[in-house]
């Protein structure tokens, strides 16, 4: 039997490449491994959070209010995932402009939210701000009860 070159240099390729399909198959086996232990210590972070926030109604001519949002006990201040600010969010309706008053916020023991005068009818500033309460989550799997 007379092999054609261009034949062995062909069935060559064709096996690099079933090998490069294989080591491609693997990688993405691995890359979906460490996406899914990725997606466990996030989801297991995730229900270790929770949001505080309050609430600021104002009506045309009242000057600038603010609120305190409570910090709960054994709690830190989340950072958005990727993000080094803290985990907040803003919404306000009327003619007002609303933020956290960096004066009187440290992140830590205080978190204060302030609006500006109201210029329409009725104004309202909502501050959120999600925390981090990872000691305050009880284990996993507690114990079950012994049966009788």
């Amino acid at each position: 039997m007379i092999l054609n070159p261009v034949s062995l240099k062909t069935r060559f390729f064709h096996q690099i490449g079933l090998c490069m399909s294989v080591g491609t198959v693997i990688a993405i086996l691995s890359v979906n491994c460490w996406v899914g232990v990725s997606s466990n210590v996030e989801a297991a972070e995730s229900r270790s959070r929770t949001e505080s926030n309050c609430t600021i109604g104002m009506a045309k001519g009242d000057a600038k209010a603010e609120c305190r949002v409570p910090i709960p006990n054994g709690c830190t201040v989340a950072q958005f995932p990727g993000y080094p600010e803290p985990w907040t969010d803003i919404s306000k309706g009327g003619g007002t402009s609303c933020q956290f008053d960096q004066k009187h916020t440290d992140w830590k023991t205080s978190i204060v939210g302030s609006c500006q005068a109201c210029t329409t009818e009725k104004c309202t500033g909502r501050f959120i701000v999600m925390f981090n309460c990872a000691n305050n989550v009880p284990p996993a799997n507690p114990a079950t009860p012994k049966q009788r």
